[in-house]
């Protein structure tokens, strides 16, 4: 693939994390811009949380074009910006900056880039299924409520700090007057486990280690299992077991295209080439 010329009127995207060498993100991007034919570049940027304040006033400087928002900044940059919209507004989690006339606003595009991928990926509507959502923190507080406005019909939310689980409920409940039914991780053990229609693990546990949170025993082929981690160039016990149990499965790396795609077309607003990014993450994601 021939390199993105660089001119003097090209704009500029970013990434804004902490650690931010792993992001698979430019090579997505920039394999858009490149196949569109746009004046423009993705970059990552290393962003510690002491500079997060100074970093946004960048953007704002150097008129970048807009920004995607990682771990661990996805809610501390909401003090930063000039406002928010869409499902930030609710769950408190902004994945994506557009600037507009030189202010900066910030959405979430993690939720319904979790439903995209679930119907274009997986062939899966989440309209009127029953949900098990594993975590409560940042993850799955960005998806929860684009799960309840595609119309699922229940969401369990364990977590292994109960309060936290009860924290979220009440937030939810507040704002949307969905109830969800929460408890802790060892509540897996009383579940009926044939009505789970969708398994989401939105904690942070396979990432760095070869563990899962749901024991094998568990798992049915109706259920269709989610795991939005996503370890480069291999996947998660999760979905290994997963997968042996017959059940359909989608990673973090498919989370990853479809909210991309969605920042992508927030900051275009045309539609981007979603068959050219996901081939640019298969070969960026196996070292090629």
């Amino acid at each position: 693939m021939d390199k993105l010329p660089i001119k003097g009127d090209t704009q500029l995207l970013a990434v804004l994390g902490d650690p931010i060498s792993h992001t698979l993100s430019p090579a997505m991007h920039n394999a858009a811009l490149q196949a569109l034919g746009l004046n423009c570049v993705y970059i990552p940027c290393l962003v510690r949380p002491e500079q997060l304040s100074i970093a946004v006033l960048g953007l704002k400087a150097l008129n970048f074009k807009g920004a995607n928002v990682t771990i661990p900044h996805k809610q501390a940059i909401i003090g930063e910006l000039d406002g928010l919209f869409g499902d930030s507004s609710l769950s408190g989690s902004v994945n994506t900056i557009i600037n507009r006339n030189g202010k900066l606003y910030g959405t979430s595009t993690d939720g319904t880039g979790l439903v995209n991928s679930l119907k274009e990926e997986g062939g899966f509507e989440v309209a009127g299924k029953n949900v098990l959502l594993l975590g409560a923190g940042g993850s799955a507080t960005a998806v929860i409520y684009s799960l309840i406005a595609a119309g699922v019909k229940s969401i369990i939310l364990l977590n292994r700090n109960q309060e936290n689980a009860v924290r979220l409920h009440r937030k939810v409940s507040q704002d949307t007057g969905f109830e969800l039914i929460t408890g802790g991780l060892e509540r897996m053990e009383k579940l009926d486990w044939d009505s789970v229609d969708l398994l989401i693990n939105a904690t942070s546990v396979g990432l760095k280690d070869r563990r899962s949170l749901v024991p094998r025993r568990f798992l049915r082929r109706n259920i269709f299992v989610y795991d939005l981690v996503y370890r480069s160039g291999e996947v998660t016990t999760l979905i290994e077991e997963a997968r042996k149990a017959g059940c359909a499965t989608l990673s973090g790396l498919s989370l990853l295209l479809y909210q991309g795609a969605e920042s992508f077309r927030l900051w275009f607003e045309i539609e981007p080439p979603i068959k050219v990014m996901r081939k640019a993450l298969k070969i960026s994601d196996s070292g090629g």
